[in-house]
Formats: C-alpha cells, structure tokens, sequence
C-alpha cells in the first residue's frame, strides 16, 4: 500500500477522448506505478474490452509508468500505443519527438495537443492547480472531488464545437445541461 497516499505531491491523470474532448477518467494519485497501474485498470473497465481486432489507441507523455500499466490492464496486442516527448530549453517547447511504442499508430496521429489545451483549461479554471492560491489543495480528495465537478461541466454543461458539449458530440446526451438539471437529476434519482 501507499504511505500516507492522501497527503502530499499528487499527480492528475486524465483520460481525454481526442475528437470530442469527453473527459473520460479523471484520477488523482502519485506518480508512480501503482497509481498509473490503477488508473489504466480503471479506464479499461469502462469500455467494451478492446481486442486485437478492435485496439484501444492512447497517446501520453513519455511517464515511464505507462507502458507497463498498459500492457498489464488490456489484452496482449490490443493497444495501440503513441509516446510524445517534448524537447524543452528552460520552460519553451522547442521540439517533439514522437515513436510507437506498442502496436501502430501513424506518426501523425500521434500527438497529446488536445490534452495540453485541456490541461491549460483546467488551471485556468480550477484553483486548486495553482499553488499560489488560497485553495491550493495538499489532499487527495479535494483534488479527485473537484476534478470530478469539473467533468461534469465539461462533458455535459460547456459547449465545444457547434454548440455541442462533449456528451452530445459522442450521442450520450442530446442537449446542453445546467447545474439545476445536473442537481434535481442527482437528487430525485435518489
């Protein structure tokens, strides 16, 4: 088990589909192999098993811990799986190396933009990810929690492309949500 998981430098990992900018699985947890081991086996359980046949493609960073973490949570041969790594001079991006790692991706759909666009949304919007602020957060929990809230704005609440939010692009929902249809929803579901 972790030593003290709930306090301390915790990691996001995020889940994000490319197209329609769906947030998938948030996770909070260490940067380590268990945490990532945990998330991939979480993300792979929301999903109709993928097979050789009909392959999960993931594109990350280059977190070490990902390739293990893939291989262990889906099927032998049913990941395709594209690494990007940055080339940096100081804080400026000056370069991109990309590779397959598992499987075939072509080199051009192998790339983590929409992921980093994301990511600046997210601090931008939640405070918690600026370690300035009053509500810099030192916990798991109100890390995971928020994260949780902002998934629900994200996939059901804020448009993105063509007035559609991200449920109604991938055909989960059929209209744009409010905070009142998402509360009365939860609370007479009850």
């Amino acid at each position: 088990g972790f030593t003290n998981y709930e306090a301390g430098t915790n990691y996001t990992y995020l889940a994000i589909k490319r197209n329609s900018r769906l947030m998938l699985r948030p996770f909070v947890g260490k940067w380590n192999e268990e945490s990532c081991m945990e998330f991939w086996k979480e993300l792979s359980r929301r999903f109709v098993p993928a097979t050789a046949k009909y392959r999960f493609n993931v594109c990350t960073d280059c977190n070490k811990q990902n390739f293990s973490a893939l291989k262990s949570a889906f099927a032998n041969g049913a990941v395709n799986y594209g690494q990007v790594k940055k080339i940096r001079r100081g804080e400026i991006v000056i370069g991109v190396i990309t590779r397959n790692v598992l499987g075939y991706m072509p080199k051009d759909e192998i790339y983590i933009r929409h992921v980093d666009g994301f990511c600046a949304r997210l601090r931008e919007r939640v405070s918690r990810y600026c370690r300035r602020s009053k509500t810099f957060s030192k916990k798991r929990s109100p890390f995971y929690y928020h994260l949780i809230i902002f998934e629900v704005y994200n996939n059901f609440i804020e448009p993105y492309k063509k007035n559609q939010t991200p449920c109604m692009i991938e055909g989960i929902s059929s209209r744009i949500w409010d905070w009142d249809d998402i509360f009365m929803n939860f609370y007479h579901s009850r």
